[in-house]
């Protein structure tokens, strides 16, 4: 090589002892680069033939937005492509606003558009929208059947213009009421902090219900004005059914019980230079009094960064049920037209080096840090488990403790229904309402008409079965015993309403109230029968706390 070829590559910015590294990086990079072109090129001519050629019409957006969702589910879960009108998702994961009518809508069990959440602060409240209400009509359009995700283009749109509703709100007696409404577009503002309450007169308890920018500030504010209520000995964050956010919200608010410059999490991408240390850049609020954090299978992501992160400092208990188990970071990246990629990036890592995220995720970089279920170390040498979400250290279920009927009509959404029947009887509810054994008779006769009885006389409908094999055999004999043995079941078994109405009234009580109060508001009247909030409440500072916790209350 001659001193004008050295002299090239020292300009190129590769030194003579990198020679042979530099010039396989380059091909590599051509390599990609020429496999990413003929990918794009075989793309193109595959929608376009699509597109002019296909039997029938096809609607290009929706044929990019099943080709996109297809192509980033091979990759993990969390990937996704977010057109224009969906946009808006990041505003809202930013501000906790956006522009709409204030309902939250989701397909129910039996497939029809259902009203699941109405905003307090909304034109939509204020119209007399109900949790239950089916959405049958917007505007021209029949959304009854429409995949929730698809609903904002109808509900969003510029602040002060109206939306047609048509809702159908189903009856006691059967069939449907139908309800025309006109409600105003407005902003709606959805507050992280949902509740802040004194609990036993001593636990402070703050119900964070999203990461976006104000969370920090929110968590702060609830805190200071719980510590000027009452003299406390214990602080509960609750982040249930928190799906998560933005990752420097979650560090900031571990930051407010724990020591500045506390390293917090470690994120990982496909290229190690780009790795990064987390520490918080709030002042600590609360480094000594006594903390739990309350999760469930609904806490994911940055909820699981607090519970993770406190947990594996020895900083709280976490109590509740074992959580999502998501480990990766998504960047938004920008794409043409206002559309937008929410790409998985990276991987999070806890204090102990832990990740929490519980499946293996083909693409994702460092392959060889996906190591199943292994154990870790806290800081004060408890052992905390990898790959597997976070495990509390009490573990308190909640439903589950439930009898398996009223599970079941939980989980078919039989509870959900009756209470949006019983509730259309009413304008508003009595003062002083409350869930009688009467209102149990009023259900079972509302199962008996859409024919779910069997689940309430297990006994009988077994028996029912049985009888109709001793229909088909040659033995009278047999066909008469079966059929007294039934008759003197039906005079003699208790409905299984009846038997478990201790656990049935509060659950009717608080699904009645759920169409008339709004949720911050519900939560706080249920609050005291909270299983898993009552028992972190018992649990913090007590001499349990500092043993799980390895501490010695000297300490604190």
């Amino acid at each position: 090589m001659g001193r004008r070829d050295r002299r090239f590559l020292w300009a190129l910015g590769i030194g003579i002892p990198m020679l042979s590294g530099g010039i396989a990086v380059v091909v590599a990079q051509e390599a990609i680069v020429t496999r990413v072109a003929k990918v794009v090129d075989i793309f193109t001519a595959l929608v376009r033939s699509v597109l002019t050629q296909y039997v029938e019409p096809v609607d290009p957006e929706l044929l990019l937005e099943a080709g996109a969702e297809a192509m980033l589910k091979q990759l993990d879960p969390y990937s996704r492509y977010i057109d224009e009108e969906g946009s808006d998702e990041l505003d809202i994961l930013s501000t906790g606003s956006y522009t709409g009518i204030g309902i939250v809508a989701a397909l129910r069990e039996d497939s029809l558009l259902t009203v699941v959440e109405v905003h307090e602060n909304s034109d939509a409240w204020r119209a007399g929208v109900r949790v239950g209400d089916r959405l049958y009509q917007i505007d021209s359009v029949v959304v009854l059947r429409l995949p929730a995700r698809q609903l904002r283009r109808y509900t969003r749109g510029e602040p002060g213009t109206t939306v047609r509703l048509v809702l159908l709100r189903e009856r006691l007696t059967g069939g449907y009421d139908t309800l025309r409404l006109i409600v105003r577009r407005e902003e709606i503002r959805l507050p992280a902090v949902t509740l802040a309450q004194v609990v036993n007169d001593t636990i402070g308890y703050v119900r964070l219900e999203r990461f976006s920018r104000r969370a920090v500030q929110e968590v702060q504010q609830a805190w200071a004005a719980l510590r000027q209520r009452a003299l406390l000995r214990g602080i509960i964050l609750d982040v249930r059914d928190n799906p998560g956010g933005l990752l420097d919200v979650a560090v900031n608010i571990c930051g407010l019980f724990v020591p500045a410059n506390t390293p917090l999490v470690t994120v990982r991408g496909r290229d190690s230079q780009n790795d990064r240390v987390y520490y918080a850049y709030v002042s600590p609020q609360e480094t000594e009094l006594p903390l739990a954090v309350l999760i469930n299978g609904g806490s994911a992501s940055a909820s699981e960064i607090i519970a993770a992160v406190l947990q594996d400092l020895d900083r709280a208990l976490i109590v509740g049920t074992p959580s999502v188990g998501k480990g990766l970071v998504q960047s938004v990246l920008s794409l043409p037209h206002g559309t937008v990629l929410r790409l998985t990036t990276a991987r999070y890592y806890t204090p102990s080096g832990r990740t929490v995220q519980k499946f293996a995720v083909p693409f994702v970089a460092h392959k060889a840090s996906q190591e199943t279920s292994r154990p870790f170390a806290t800081r004060n040498g408890r052992i905390v488990f990898g790959n597997a979400g976070v495990q509390p250290d009490v573990v308190v279920e909640a439903e589950d403790s439930l009898p398996e009927a009223l599970r079941w009509l939980q989980r078919e959404g039989w509870l959900f229904r009756f209470a949006t029947a019983y509730a259309a009887q009413y304008e508003r509810l009595p003062d002083g309402f409350r869930v009688t054994p009467k209102v149990i008779a009023e259900f079972e006769n509302f199962l008996i008409a859409h024919g779910k009885a069997e689940k309430l006389y297990p006994v009988r409908a077994a028996l029912t079965t049985l009888l109709e094999h001793a229909r088909h055999t040659e033995s009278p004999t047999l066909l008469r015993q079966v059929e007294r043995l039934a008759d003197q079941l039906r005079q003699q078994e208790r409905s299984l309403l009846v038997q478990h109405q201790e656990h049935l009234l509060p659950l009717l009580e608080r699904e009645i109230l759920a169409r008339f109060l709004p949720a911050w508001r519900l939560k706080e009247r249920f609050l005291l029968q909270d299983v898993q909030l009552m028992t972190a409440a018992r649990l913090i500072g007590s001499q349990r706390y500092y043993q799980i916790l390895a501490i010695s209350p000297a300490e604190h």
